[in-house]
C-alpha cells in the first residue's frame, strides 16, 4: 500500500534571508511522497529566484504559483484549490522542520483516521538558539490545550474541503480563524508530545509587529464561532471549544497586543484607543456567544487546564460579561 501524499503549502513574501532554509528543510524530509507548493505574493527581493531555482532543480516535487501581493491568507487560499495531495500542512517561508517532521504527523493521522493532527514547536532566534519550547501535554492522543497558529499540524484534505475551511482574506491572524474550524468540526483530532516545527523569530515577522485593530478578522471569528455551534458536530467537546475561543481572547489582549513575547519591548507603544477597539469587539462577542460560559466544567480550577489559563480567563470573562473590560485594559496595560 503506497503511502499518501502530502501537501506542503508555503506563502512567500520578501524572505530570501530564511527562504533557502525553509524550502531545503521540506526537501530534506525523510518522507519522500510529497508535493510543496510555493506561492509568491508579489515578492520584490530575491525569492522568486530562489523559488525558480527549486522548480527548475526538482520539477516534479516543488510548484510555483504567482499573484499579486494580497497577504499570505489569499496566497494559502490560491494553493489550497491546486494541491493533489490526501493530507497537507503549511510553514511560513521564514520557519524549517525537522527531517522527521512529515513522517510523524502523517503516521499518527493515518493510524487514527484523523481530520486532523496537532503537534507543538520551538520557537528559535535567528541563530538557531531554542526560545521557548511549545509542547502538548498528552494522555492517549488527546489534549485539553490547542494552538490555533499553523505550526505543527496536519490536515486531511478532504476534510477541510468538505468544510470549505479558508483563511480569511485582507486581514492579519488569519491562522485562528482556520483552527477554530479545523479543531472543531471533527472528533478525530489526534495531538502528539512532539515538537518538530521551528518558528523563527525575528523583527520582520507578523508576531513582532504592533496589532491595528481594523486588520483584525472579527466578523471572521464571529463566523467560525457561529458555525460551530450551528453545527454542534457529536463528539466535539463544546465546552472545551468555549474554553479555547475565550482563551485565545484573554491572550490576544491582555499578552499579545500589550507587549512583544520574545523579543525586546523598549520600543513597544500601544495606544489605548486601540486596545480599546479590540476589547470592545471581544466584549461583544462574549456576551453574543459565551452567556451561559459560567456553567462551563473547564472554569473549575481542577480542570486539567493549567490554572494561569483558567484564573485568566475567569478574570477576563468576569468583566466582559459586565461590558466592563475597559476597566480591565486600563489597570492592565499600565505595566
Amino acid at each position: 500500500m503506497s503511502e499518501p501524499k502530502v501537501s506542503i503549502i508555503i506563502a512567500v513574501y520578501n524572505t530570501e534571508k530564511y527562504l533557502r532554509d525553509c524550502i531545503e528543510s521540506v526537501l530534506s524530509q525523510d518522507y519522500e511522497n510529497i508535493e510543496l507548493f510555493l506561492v509568491d505574493d508579489g515578492s520584490t527581493d530575491g525569492s522568486p529566484a530562489i523559488m525558480d531555482s527549486y522548480v527548475e532543480k526538482f520539477p516534479s516535487k516543488v510548484v510555483k504559483l504567482t499573484k499579486e501581493n494580497g497577504g499570505q491568507a489569499s496566497a494559502r487560499n490560491l494553493a489550497l484549490d491546486k494541491i493533489s495531495g490526501e493530507y497537507l500542512t503549511f510553514m511560513d517561508s521564514d520557519d524549517y522542520i525537522a527531517k522527521d517532521y512529515i513522517r510523524t504527523l502523517i503516521t499518527e493521522a493515518t493510524a487514527h483516521d484523523a481530520d486532523m493532527v496537532a503537534s507543538g514547536q520551538f520557537k528559535v532566534g535567528e541563530d538557531g538558539h531554542i526560545i521557548d519550547t511549545i509542547h502538548y501535554k498528552v494522555t492517549d492522543g488527546k489534549s485539553l490545550q490547542r494552538r490555533l497558529n499553523i505550526a505543527g499540524k496536519l490536515y486531511r484534505t478532504e476534510y477541510v474541503r468538505r468544510f470549505n475551511i479558508k483563511f480569511p482574506e485582507g486581514k492579519l491572524y488569519e491562522d485562528n480563524s482556520f483552527n477554530f474550524l479545523a479543531f472543531f468540526l471533527s472528533p478525530k483530532i489526534r495531538i502528539l508530545p512532539y515538537e518538530g516545527y521551528n518558528q523563527v523569530v525575528h523583527e520582520g515577522s507578523t508576531t513582532a509587529k504592533l496589532i491595528d485593530h481594523n486588520k483584525l478578522p472579527f466578523d471572521n471569528w464571529s463566523y467560525c464561532i457561529r458555525t460551530v455551534k450551528d453545527k454542534a458536530v457529536p463528539g466535539v467537546d463544546m465546552d472545551l471549544f468555549d474554553m479555547t475561543v475565550l482563551s485565545f481572547f484573554t491572550y490576544f489582549l491582555i499578552i499579545r497586543n500589550r507587549k512583544r513575547e520574545y523579543l525586546p519591548n523598549e520600543d513597544r507603544r500601544n495606544s489605548m484607543d486601540n486596545a480599546y477597539a479590540i476589547s470592545d469587539m471581544f466584549e461583544n462577542m462574549t456576551n453574543e456567544f459565551f452567556g451561559d460560559f459560567r456553567k462551563n466544567r473547564y472554569r473549575s480550577l481542577f480542570s486539567g487546564l493549567p490554572l494561569k489559563q483558567t484564573l485568566g480567563v475567569r478574570v477576563f470573562y468576569s468583566y466582559a460579561s459586565k461590558k466592563k473590560l475597559r476597566k480591565l485594559v486600563k489597570m492592565l496595560y499600565r505595566f
